[in-house]
């Protein structure tokens, strides 16, 4: 089946800087882990912009001796310990997650779907938890096979805005589990050294170490763990969701973060916010620029550099999707316009003009499938064994891995149920009404989202699984309880479960 899809697509004019108008040259110093994304901003938006990726402590240094134009930092002069008597304003221009991504490996096949309530990942990078069987960590993931491995919980020897992020986040939603671990500490730029853990130098550092030690685990940016192709974990919000770290639901947690005059932000109401679907722990990169002319600095510095600041905040952003951070949240982008305004010289209003031109294009899009697939064999429940008060016969067991592959175009996501016929045998029936299940996501692609169906008996057609967006390959199973009276006769018995995905 083939239809047509017309799209239109928006030609964006974004307040860019009149033809006649030459820009001068700009410098700057700080962050590695943006250096990339800027050096992509100043390739792309054709300004005059020298950039030195030498790390947040000597971008603030440079910035404050007035050898730079501007910093570029996750972390303000208050939080790096260095004084500072330079008018300035914070401008985040970036958005990422700090993902706890890990390297485990089962049967031969990567871990993949591991889920982290915010205890059990304190618990893993304070040492509490050492071995992946370990009942807290099977807790977060019912149905995940976990290896009897040791637990390589790898952290930052250097001083990293990763691990000052991290650890304030540790330390506002699991206040005594870190305090216990580290009394009085708070955020820690450097981590506190403790038995068991491995400490390496950088994001590359630690993002290597993951690649080459099985049972390893991190906290690092999302997009050295992307790129090193390391599996994720989703962490449980303050709603009591587990979410993975996906641009959308970093956008999503980042739009409560509280602002400061001066533009830094309180992550705070990150960590806590009860949102659906928010990842409680998003950070930005600022762009640190000057408020007042002085010595080389001047109007003309003031409006390249408030320029370049526009373009990372507006047209920008697009390169950073691209690396594997977020978009900044709409009302951080009309905040970053409002704040850059503070610049000597900057004259800009908005990022969004009026009324752009548009093209119409036509292309052809095939028809996707919606296609299930359940291993061979059926389910043999062991025998029954009674219940301590004598009530009742007992038994569980487990369905058989079934896989939906969802390849059609608009991703319109599904819904799998399942419908059981009564077990019988030639001594009698035992209705389906005293078997249940569990429903379970073993794995899921990256940006689905499915949500697993309610624990619930089968006397009636139920839910297993919904994907609200299902484009990719999801394993899923059930786990099986069934009640037998104890007036059943001895004898084998069957049933039917018939599957339905639409």
């Amino acid at each position: 089946m083939r239809r047509s899809l017309c799209a239109a697509v928006v030609a964006v004019l974004l307040g860019a800087v009149p033809a006649t108008a030459q820009p001068v040259a700009v410098s700057g110093a700080g962050s590695t882990s943006a250096f990339n994304l800027v050096d992509q901003w100043r390739a792309d938006s054709r300004l005059r912009v020298n950039y030195a990726g030498t790390g947040n402590t000597d971008g603030l240094t440079q910035f404050e001796a007035r050898h730079v134009d501007f910093a570029v930092t996750e972390t303000t002069y208050p939080q790096a310990g260095i004084p500072t008597t330079r008018p300035l304003t914070y401008i985040p221009v970036a958005a990422q997650a700090i993902t706890v991504a890990y390297n485990v490996t089962v049967g031969g096949r990567k871990l993949t779907g591991l889920r982290l309530t915010p205890a059990t990942a304190t618990k893993i990078f304070t040492g509490a938890v050492t071995r992946w069987d370990d009942p807290v960590i099977a807790a977060d993931n019912p149905g995940l096979a976990l290896p009897a491995v040791p637990v390589v919980a790898v952290v930052r020897s250097d001083s990293s805005a990763t691990t000052r992020h991290f650890t304030a986040w540790m330390n506002t939603v699991e206040t005594q589990l870190w305090q216990a671990f580290c009394p009085g500490c708070g955020q820690q730029s450097v981590y506190p050294t403790a038995p068991g853990l491995v400490a390496m130098t950088g994001s590359i550092g630690v993002t290597n170490y993951l690649r080459q030690a099985n049972g390893s685990i991190t906290y690092v940016e999302r997009s050295y763990a992307s790129n090193a192709a390391l599996p994720q974990a989703s962490l449980r919000n303050q709603r009591g969701e587990f979410v993975a770290p996906e641009a959308g639901s970093v956008q999503l947690g980042l739009s409560v973060a509280r602002q400061s005059p001066d533009g830094s932000v309180d992550y705070g109401p990150v960590f806590r916010d009860p949102t659906a679907g928010s990842y409680p722990l998003g950070l930005y990169s600022y762009l640190i620029a000057p408020t007042t002319v002085e010595g080389q600095f001047g109007q003309d510095r003031g409006a390249a550099l408030a320029e370049f600041a526009r373009y990372a905040l507006c047209e920008g952003q697009a390169a950073g999707l691209r690396m594997g951070m977020a978009p900044l949240p709409t009302n951080q982008v009309r905040a970053g316009v409002a704040l850059l305004n503070r610049i000597p010289g900057a004259a800009v209003t908005t990022c969004a003009p009026p009324g752009p031109p548009t093209q119409t294009i036509t292309t052809e899009v095939e028809a996707g499938e919606l296609l299930m697939s359940v291993e061979a064999g059926g389910v043999t429940l062991p025998s029954p064994v009674m219940a301590a008060d004598g009530s009742v016969l007992t038994t569980t067991g487990r369905l058989r891995t079934i896989t939906i592959t969802d390849t059609r175009a608009g991703n319109p996501g599904w819904s799998l149920s399942g419908q059981l016929t009564d077990f019988t045998g030639t001594s009698g029936t035992i209705d389906r009404a005293n078997a249940a299940w569990t429903p379970i996501v073993l794995d899921r692609a990256p940006g689905q989202q499915i949500t697993e169906g309610a624990v619930a008996d089968l006397s009636t057609s139920r839910t297993l699984a919904v994907a609200t967006k299902g484009a990719g390959t999801a394993h899923l199973t059930a786990r099986i309880d069934l009640w037998a009276p104890t007036s059943t006769r001895a004898g084998d018995y069957s049933a039917l479960l018939t599957l339905t995905a639409i």
